[in-house]
């Protein structure tokens, strides 16, 4: 490799840690984990109705109001969001949730998964 071939590397190398160490990780990655604001919360609860059709069969209904609590993100063609959701009711259920957001500002649930409270926000 000759001397410029280095610096490339070199500068290459430099601006990947950068954008690491700002959270702004992998490209298609998933985003640092986060906690939840009203724009998360929105998103849950407009798709309510679909996050409990998508519940396994076994999964009692719902009846308790849905809080989001943290969130990752990961930028595709709009965005995707991965919540954890608490289930509020007498005694307190955890779902991770996929939304995608898309560019035109339209939702679609992509996934429910049934979780812990402790469990870590994965790709699903």
């Amino acid at each position: 490799m000759n001397g410029q071939g280095v610096i490339a590397l070199a500068f290459l190398l430099a601006v990947v840690s950068q954008a690491q160490g700002q959270g702004r990780g992998v490209p298609g990655g998933l985003s640092e984990q986060q906690m939840a604001g009203p724009g998360e919360q929105a998103l849950v609860a407009k798709s309510r109705k679909e996050i409990i059709r998508r519940l396994p069969s076994w999964f009692d209904r719902p009846v308790g109001p849905f809080k989001a609590l943290t969130y990752r993100t990961q930028t595709v063609a709009g965005t995707n969001y991965f919540i954890k959701v608490e289930i509020q009711e007498p005694r307190p259920r955890f779902i991770h949730v996929r939304i995608n957001a898309t560019l035109n500002n339209r939702s679609k649930v992509g996934g429910v998964k049934v979780a812990r409270q402790y469990d870590p926000i994965l790709y699903f």
